[in-house]
């Protein structure tokens, strides 16, 4: 509803009314492009709507008018109405014959602001295409809208593959991989910023999959159809030894120090880094509190994901 006032907008989520027990003209929505007028509220007040929709639409003056539904799909409605005050009386048949006429120029815009967010999630993965980054990038029904050819060989790895595509959807091969990678979805698309998940193997000695998730940023009018979330996947690596240079410019370690935390990044066990480097555990200990110190991070595992984020 463009050019609206915002507390319109506002009360209208507060009393819910989108709900077509609280919103009469919700409960007369009828098929695609089928025009519906005051006669039908009239049918539909009988069993629907509230005593604060009806205080809403006779404080903001639309209580007459006519609407449709312009494209309607699982999980969501595009529709368009026309709100006339008491002033200006119910409908006509010429003012319904004028709405209809008007109806097929929305679908239109609708249909090609549908075709322009699928031509850009295409767009999209081909540049991830070009670099050979294993991108998915997800609807707001949790679906993959689009995916990279990188991550086409990923999800196609049959029964040996750290993730899967079923019904369209993106998930983990390993059961608890899944809950955890769903839940990270989930809180995406309602609007988390950034995420880092690692998704193990379900084989035995298999390498597994570091998942970032991103929150895409939304157009003010998209209809939906936008991608809303876009997840990368990498597989593991060992960050090289070079890597110490920028890691130790970056967080003023000693050169001891950026090796011990490069080695942690990589997945090293404390015995087996003290061992390598021919020192004590209890020195181990010390100079890993000086680097967590350094590093403004209280755990070993928050300096992992540190240096993973700034070195890989």
């Amino acid at each position: 509803m463009p050019d609206i006032d915002a507390a319109y907008q506002r009360e209208f989520l507060e009393i819910e009314g989108w709900r077509p027990e609280v919103n009469w003209r919700v409960a007369a929505s009828g098929r695609p492009m089928e025009i519906l007028s005051e006669a039908h509220y009239d049918i539909a007040r009988q069993h629907s709507g509230t005593d604060d929709y009806e205080e809403h639409i006779r404080k903001w003056d639309g209580v007459h008018g006519c609407q449709t539904v312009l494209v309607e799909g699982e999980g969501l409605l595009v529709g368009l109405a026309s709100l006339r005050s008491e002033r200006d009386g119910r409908t006509g048949q010429r003012d319904r014959k004028l709405f209809a006429a008007g109806a097929t120029y929305a679908l239109a815009a609708v249909r090609m602001q549908q075709a322009m967010a699928q031509r850009g999630a295409a767009m999209t993965v081909g540049a991830f295409d070009a670099i050979g980054v294993a991108a998915f990038l997800i609807d707001r029904r949790a679906a993959v809208a689009a995916l990279s050819a990188a991550a086409e060989a990923i999800v196609g790895e049959g029964t040996g593959g750290v993730l899967r595509l079923r019904r369209g959807r993106l998930g983990a091969a390993r059961r608890d991989a899944d809950t955890a990678l769903q839940a990270a979805l989930g809180r995406a698309l309602n609007g988390e910023a950034m995420q880092q998940h690692w998704i193990g193997s379900q084989l035995e000695g298999g390498g597994g999959l570091l998942c970032e998730i991103f929150r895409l940023p939304r157009r003010e009018w998209d209809f939906g159809f936008d991608p809303r979330v876009l997840v990368v996947a990498r597989c593991a690596a060992d960050i090289p030894a070079m890597r110490t240079v920028p890691l130790r410019a970056a967080l003023g370690l000693t050169e001891a120090e950026s090796e011990i935390a490069l080695r942690l990044a990589n997945g090293e066990a404390r015995e087996d880094i003290a061992a390598g480097r021919g020192t004590s555990a209890q020195t181990l200990g010390t100079q890993i509190k000086s680097i967590l110190r350094k590093s403004d991070v209280g755990r070993e595992a928050e300096l992992t994901a540190l240096v993973n984020r700034l070195l890989r």
